[in-house]
């Protein structure tokens, strides 16, 4: 028998209350603040636990950029404690006997095995004395995926949660982008465009004012793409939209058609901004600015590759001293900034392999759906493989985990309730007011 969960939050909530009030005042800056932070995302989390992600993506990169000043560690360290917030929340849930069991599919089995990898090449990275914290970095690297993975499976339980998982994150990308859409620089892009291909399933669906706003929502997200001047994410939707338009049905291709118009005209009205203009000035600097030292950082992580083929030199390897250009001698690795070259120089082809193998299972079978949600979703895991060849993000792939993830769970189980929450646009009567459950 469930527990009623309203008692048990109010207690638990209040004991958080006091923990974010004692943290704030005994913790020195910016530790009390992310303590504060954690513990506020811990009763956000217990209450809606299909809130995890869209909070752990879009505010782990706002908050972590406010509180990291810019430093990559500290970024990273406030993502990871609002996924490890996430966890301990879903802990407290089944332990009240609250929460629903997690949606399985068929790339389980590969990312526990990824996982397992994970922690063995991590012993013999230390075994044959890899330095700890760059074990720590490389296994991070290879983690995310899996992780990212399992919190889709553990809080997107049902279709209702998906949808309602999917409107937040479009929700607080929105408000992210049209803050930061005019400021100047490289920035943004990744954030959108994991919004950018649902939202043209959804267009190809919908009709009337509901129909309009998506592509003007699609169409904004669209822009900010283009202006975050960097090729990986450029190559990423290039694909996506390409494998839409080759292996999408009737209302894929109205929504790409429709999302194009509409992506025109927004750029036309914010061309009009002076932000806007300025930072579309780093389009060209995208195409021909070239870091220089990719290449050598590849070529090394190639030659590890070479020596140790089969599961190459453990998490945390490094080769000191090679003279990259802009930095003199330097040490080169665990971490490259072609994806594969990492995964291979740390973990050979057996680690590539299991790597490949979760994600390529997810996009198999959403490829086949059609006129599903779930090509979407298979299209920019497609996308994010292609780009990941020459990125290597700091933060690592979780989309590579996140992604295949949303396609097993909209095909096998929560895809049909999905596209029933949408069918009724598409005749003359309004859309069936639905609730959200916990």
């Amino acid at each position: 028998m469930r527990i009623p969960i309203v008692a048990p939050t109010v207690l638990i909530g209040g004991a958080g209350l006091g923990a974010v009030v004692t943290v704030v005042t005994v913790l020195p800056g910016p530790i009390g603040l992310a303590a504060a932070v954690g513990v506020l995302s811990w009763g956000v989390f217990l209450l809606w636990p299909w809130t995890v992600l869209p909070v752990g993506i879009i505010g782990g990169a706002v908050v972590g950029a406010v509180l990291s000043g810019g430093d990559v560690r500290g970024y990273i360290a406030v993502k990871v404690l609002l996924l490890a917030a996430g966890g301990a929340a879903l802990a407290v849930r089944h332990w009240l006997r609250v929460e629903e069991r997690p949606r399985r599919t068929a790339a389980d089995v590969g990312m526990l095995s990824l996982i397992g990898l994970t922690v063995v090449a991590a012993t013999y990275g230390l075994a044959v004395g890899n330095q700890p914290e760059e074990v720590l970095v490389a296994a991070y690297q290879v983690a995310t995926i899996p992780v990212y993975f399992f919190v889709a499976t553990y809080t997107l339980t049902s279709g209702r949660r998906i949808l309602a998982a999917g409107i937040l994150y479009v929700a607080l990308a929105a408000v992210f982008t049209a803050i930061s859409v005019s400021a100047p620089g490289r920035h943004g892009g990744l954030i959108t465009l994991m919004a950018i291909p649902a939202l043209i399933w959804v267009a190809g669906r919908l009709r009337g004012w509901r129909r309009n706003g998506v592509l003007l929502l699609g169409g904004f997200f669209a822009v900010d793409v283009l202006l975050a001047s960097y090729r990986g994410i450029w190559l990423a939707a290039a694909l996506t939209i390409l494998i839409m338009l080759v292996r999408g049905g009737r209302t894929v291709r109205a929504g790409l058609a429709a999302t194009a118009v509409a992506a025109v005209a927004v750029a036309a009205v914010l061309a009009l901004q002076p932000g806007v203009r300025e930072r579309a000035g780093e389009i060209s600097k995208g195409l021909t600015q070239s870091a220089g030292y990719r290449g050598v950082e590849s070529s090394v992580g190639l030659n590890v590759f070479a020596d140790q083929p089969l599961v190459g030199a453990g998490l945390g390897q490094t080769t000191p001293d090679i003279y990259l250009s802009g930095f003199t001698f330097t040490d080169v690795g665990p971490v490259y900034h072609a994806f594969y070259v990492t995964v291979l120089a740390n973990l050979g082809l057996v680690g590539l392999l299991l790597v490949l193998w979760p994600i390529l299972r997810g996009v198999r079978v959403g490829l086949r759906d059609r006129n599903g949600i779930a090509l979407p979703f298979a299209a920019l895991s497609c996308g994010f493989l292609a780009a990941a060849v020459f990125a290597a993000p700091t933060d690592g792939h979780w989309e590579l985990g996140l992604l295949p993830a949303l396609t097993l769970l909209t095909v096998r189980q929560g895809g049909e309730r999905v596209r029933r929450l949408a069918r009724p646009a598409l005749s003359s009567r309004p859309l069936t007011r639905t609730g959200v459950t916990a």
